[in-house]
């Protein structure tokens, strides 16, 4: 599995998470800290659910996410060929 990172914004080097945070089921906050020893910038960035590609075969009633269009298609689409084949 790939890790998702993103290098540091001020020098470009890689940077290695350090902690992280849940802040909600839906967020978490990542403490990044640069490789780059001349730079040794520290930052937090946020790590957010956003929206649905594909819907969950087990959805929880509790959970509010965005569905994109394309995933909102494909279920209005799913749902037609149902009732067809009904």
């Amino acid at each position: 599995m790939r890790v998702i990172s993103l290098p540091c914004p001020h020098c470009q080097s890689p940077v290695r998470a350090a902690k992280s945070r849940t802040m909600s089921s839906m967020m978490k906050e990542i403490t990044y800290q640069c490789q780059n020893v001349e730079c040794g910038h520290t930052f937090v960035a946020t790590l957010e659910v956003s929206r649905t590609v594909s819907l969950s075969a087990m959805p929880n009633p509790e959970v509010r996410i965005p569905i994109s269009s394309r995933a909102f298609l494909a279920a209005k689409n799913q749902m037609t060929l149902d009732l067809a084949t009904a």
